[in-house]
This record gives C-alpha cells, sequence and structure tokens, in this order.
C-alpha cells in the first residue's frame, strides 16, 4: 500500500515548535532522486546553493529527515543536502545479488558516488552513527573536497548496552497494527522527546503493508557477508574493523568536530577522549539533553554547536 499521505509542513511546524526551536517560519526541502552503483537515492535539498555546502549522513534505521530540525536552524548559513542512504527512507535496497559484500564498503561507495554526482569543489561532510561511520571512511580515503568533518555520536568502539537496547526497539516493532501503536512505543522508548516531534519522524520512518499494517522503511534483510563465520572469527572480524576505523580517524587531517550526547548510552566518554587524543585536529564537544540522536533530541544546541564550528572552517 506504500506510504499515507500526510500533512508534512503542518507536522514539521508542530514538531519545531514542541521542541522549542526559535525560527517564526517553517521551510521545508525539495526532493531529489538519481541512480548511483545501480540504486535509486533520495535526497533532500534545503536551498540556499550560493552557501557553504554541508552534506548530511544519517544513522541506522533513520533516513534523510532525521536531519529536518537542526536543518531548520541551519539552512540559512549553509546549503544542507541530506541522501537516505542504501536502504534506508526512500532510496532502494541492496540488490538480492550484492547481499554477499560487505555493507560498509558498499556505503563508502555510495557516499562518494553521491559526492561526485553533486559535484561540489569544497563541502563539509556530518555524519552521525552508521553516517558517522561512513563520513570517518570518506574521509580517509578520498580528503580532496573536504572542507571540514562532523561526527555525531560515534567512534570505533561503542558501548554494547547501547546497541542492545536499541536492537531490542528495532526487533520488538518491526511491524504494528497501525500508526499510532509504532506512536506509543516511541514515545516509551525515547520519553525525552515530544510527542509532535516522534510522529513528524515516523511520518517519514514507517510504510503500510498490504494488509494495513505499518512497518519499517529500512531494509532488515540478513547479510550473507561473514554470515558463516563462527563466534571467535565473527569477533576477530569485528576486532579487525574497529582498528581499520582507528586508522582512518588518524589519517583524517581535515578539521573535526565529534559530537558526543550527554546521557548517550553508545559512545563513552573514554572513547570520546581517545579519539580527540588519536586524532590531528579535532575537537569534542558534549550536548546536554541529548541520547544518541544528538541532532534530535537536542537540535538547538546541536546546531548552534555546528554553526560554531563550520563557521571557523569554511
Amino acid at each position: 500500500m506504500g506510504e499515507p499521505q500526510h500533512d508534512y509542513a503542518g507536522l514539521l511546524a508542530e514538531a519545531a515548535t514542541a521542541a522549542g526551536l526559535p525560527i517564526s517560519t517553517v521551510t521545508t526541502p525539495t526532493d531529489h532522486y538519481v541512480e548511483l552503483n545501480g540504486i535509486r537515492f533520495h535526497y533532500l535539498d534545503w536551498g540556499n546553493a550560493h552557501l557553504p555546502h554541508v552534506v548530511l549522513l544519517h544513522g541506522g534505521s533513520l533516513q534523510a529527515h532525521t536531519w529536518d530540525l537542526a536543518a531548520l536552524l541551519l539552512r540559512d548559513r549553509y546549503h544542507l543536502i541530506a541522501p537516505s542512504q542504501r536502504g534506508h527512507g526512500d532510496t532502494g535496497w541492496t540488490p538480492e545479488a550484492d547481499l554477499d559484500k560487505d555493507n560498509s564498503e558498499l556505503m563508502l561507495q555510495d557516499t562518494r558516488a553521491f559526492i561526485e554526482h553533486l559535484g561540489y569543489a569544497k563541502l563539509s561532510l556530518v555524519g552521525m552513527s552508521m553516517g558517522g561511520m561512513n563520513a570517518m571512511r570518506y574521509a580517509a580515503r578520498y580528503p580532496e573536497r573536504l572542507t571540514a568533518v562532523g561526527i555525531v555520536d560515534v567512534a570505533p568502539e561503542s558501548m554494547r548496552a547501547g546497541l542492545v537496547e536499541m536492537e531490542a526497539f528495532r526487533s520488538e516493532t518491526e511491524t504494528l497494527d497501525s500508526f499510532e501503536a509504532f506512536l506509543n512505543r516511541a514515545m516509551k522508548f525515547m520519553p525525552h522527546r515530544a510527542p509532535e516531534h516522534l510522529r513528524y519522524s515516523l511520518t517519514h520512518a514507517l510504510k503500510q503493508t498490504d494488509d494495513g499494517r505499518y512497518t519499517w522503511k529500512q531494509d532488515h534483510r540478513r547479510r550473507l557477508h561473514n554470515m558463516d563465520l563462527s563466534d571467535v572469527e565473527r569477533i576477530a572480524v569485528q576486532d579487525a574493523r574497529a582498528e581499520a576505523l582507528w586508522d582512518d580517524l588518524r589519517s583524517i587531517a581535515q578539521p573535526t568536530l565529534l559530537f558526543r550526547g550527554a546521557d548517550s548510552k553508545i559512545l563513552s566518554v573514554e572513547v570520546a577522549e581517545r579519539v580527540i587524543r588519536e586524532m590531528q585536529h579535532a575537537e569534542l564537544v558534549e550536548i546536554p539533553r541529548a541520547t544518541h540522536n544528538v541532532h534530535s533530541d537536542n537540535p538547538v544546541d546541536f546546531a548552534a554547536a555546528l554553526d560554531k564550528f563550520l563557521s571557523r572552517h569554511v
């Protein structure tokens, strides 16, 4: 059945008011599509293309609209572009023939292809969680266009308790009978977020099934890559991947801002401080009243910190 019709502008205005955004008018982005690496990608453009370009990469289980509240605060100073990454939002899924490939490598090449599609000589790249790891890998390998990097609440090492909690929420809400059922679950899982904001976010994250129920837009198919490994082998692969990410971080020469949610269950203070020590030109900002979804939990302070950082480097 696809996606029900919603008054997105009205819902965004309600979310902005509930989140306490200091704005008088609400503007919505324009939708765009492009074919990259055999997949149809959806992305948002917030306008003002004459301003410094900033590409925003969302986290796992999210999609491009996750940046909307922060974008409302930043769009008058920056040209914001936000893609939905493969298997998320309104972007296509990985073809069956490619399910045995490393998804991290596929997303890295997606990021490279998307930035080449945009064609900007210079831009800043900001990524949250999964998108933050994609930003790390891209900045380490293809730094030529980058003026600055933002990494939101992620590092090569994560706190396991937070990962388990997020996965439990996702699996428990795979398919529910109604939109309101999803909203009620979300309100219990994220009681710090205004219900109006959660409603707006879910309108972009959910789709209806053929029987009228609701499910996530995200691709949850099991990846074949490394699926036949033993537990010991899988841990070894994870450790090697983490060390490779540390190497990536050490090689990033661009000014980098690492965001940590003060109440994050994913990025510990100790690991965040290690990131700053080991990177060449990095600084840390802790955003109050924020969990892992820093930019959504506290868009006002997130946007202010990002603006302060970018204004010094772009």
